[in-house]
């Protein structure tokens, strides 16, 4: 266990070891039985924003309204002030690989900030090896730019992009062993069986703090875990949810907030049981149950916005993508991927509010999936509204197919990469 987390600037060192919480034994990933879930692996990466050790007037966010918050969360304003966490006894293997340590757990104070009032955020990516032997990301800046944005609207110190990318890589390679191989069939539509390393970076002030404000201290780390695929290949069944909402105009629903994903969680397991919410009481609607829940906007219940953790997209019947639009849907790196594959296809892509009746008619959608980091592409299979299921026939899938084909052989460098996209580390 990690009992203790230093900066060159602390002062004090507490002497006081951290108490032991019982939770479940990670195992060691078997690639041949890969489940999406949290494995054992070697290293963590952390690094610390501290100012509790200075004058109050210099303490975060003092500095972010000293130079204003537009501009300090602005692409030309460079935080200084992140710190890798040195090892407290460093070895010769960590010489020259600061902020890495060996995966072990964490000492919080139960003030924690985040533990009490979630000023937290974090970001999905994947690695990769590919077709051609190499170890790959898939657009991190993106995922750096987004944290940033979250961290403006929670008032976190933002973490530069620059500091994301190496944190990530170094984390990547320290942890390559863990990176499933590459398997062509795996990857083919018709026998697709997605395996990667899932990489998780997170952002959340540590510090302890009794009343509602932000943090002194922050911490970023990264970590990872091999993964299978999220969601079942064959396709989803998903319940459209006119109850329940996962945000408002106003709130944190355009930011990947970690409360966010809290509000979900009842709706989601009750689904997964065959349950909707009717008349102010759970309902068993399906003896099947549903694969997870697709929510509509807070104010005229009626639009279609995302899922907890992916976004929806449809295929019209005339073949145009259509794209849920609202301000309270986070924006996803996989989608805006998707969006210009389809354009550079010469598809019309549509990206404007839908109405739930739409994508329930035949003769107005043809397709429809859910996609994201870790549901990449899924068809869904069925879709429940209010007692009423509409199907969707595999043999059907012919653009969602081709944007899979386009998204993951440009991924796996099976297919040239004209955007720039993937990002070569080893």
């Amino acid at each position: 266990m990690l009992s203790l987390i230093t900066t060159e600037r602390s002062t004090e060192v507490s002497t006081q070891s951290a108490i032991p919480l019982p939770f479940r034994s990670l195992e060691l990933p078997d690639f041949q039985n890969l489940r999406f879930d949290i494995y054992q692996t070697a290293k963590i990466y952390l690094a610390c924003h501290q100012t509790s050790d200075l004058e109050k007037n210099h303490q975060w966010p003092a500095r972010c309204f000293e130079v204003g918050w537009e501009k300090y969360y602005s692409e030309q304003y460079e935080e200084m002030g992140w710190q890798s966490v040195p090892a407290l006894d460093p070895s010769e293997e960590q010489k020259g690989r600061s902020g890495l340590f060996d995966l072990a757990n964490l000492a919080l104070h139960p003030a924690a900030c985040a533990l009490h009032y979630a000023p937290a955020t974090f970001e999905g990516t994947k690695a990769m090896i590919s077709a051609k032997g190499k170890i790959v990301l898939f657009r991190p800046e993106t995922n750096a730019k987004r944290m940033q944005r979250t961290a403006s609207r929670l008032l976190l110190p933002k973490v530069p992009v620059e500091l994301f990318g190496e944190a990530v890589t170094q984390t990547v390679l320290a942890n390559r062993e863990f990176i499933p191989p590459f398997r062509r069939e795996n990857w083919v539509w018709e026998t697709r069986n997605p395996m990667c390393l899932y990489v998780r970076p997170l952002l959340f002030g540590h510090g302890p703090e009794l009343g509602v404000k932000p943090a002194k201290d922050h911490l970023f780390m990264v970590y990872t875990s091999p993964v299978q695929a999220y969601w079942p290949i064959s396709g989803v069944r998903v319940l459209v949810t006119n109850f329940f909402h996962r945000a408002a105009p106003g709130g944190t629903g355009n930011a990947k907030v970690i409360g966010n994903y809290a509000s979900g969680l009842l709706p989601s397991a009750l689904a997964k049981h065959g349950y909707d919410w009717v008349d102010d009481k759970p309902v068993k609607v399906s003896d099947a149950p549903f694969h997870d829940v697709l929510y509509l906007d807070a104010v005229h219940n009626k639009y279609v916005e995302e899922f907890a953790g992916a976004n929806f997209v449809a295929i019209g019947a005339d073949g145009t993508m259509l794209v849920p639009k609202s301000d309270s849907i986070l924006a996803g790196n996989t989608c805006d991927s998707l969006i210009k594959l389809a354009e550079s296809e010469g598809w019309r892509v549509e990206n404007r509010p839908i109405h739930v009746d739409e994508i329930m008619d035949k003769k107005r959608v043809a397709e429809a999936f859910c996609t994201g980091n870790a549901a990449i592409i899924t068809p869904i299979s069925e879709l429940y509204f209010k007692g009423q299921s509409r199907h969707f026939p595999p043999d059907q899938n012919v653009k969602t197919k081709r944007l899979w084909d386009l998204l993951v052989g440009i991924q796996f460098q099976m297919l040239d990469d004209p955007f720039g996209w993937v990002r070569e580390i080893g």
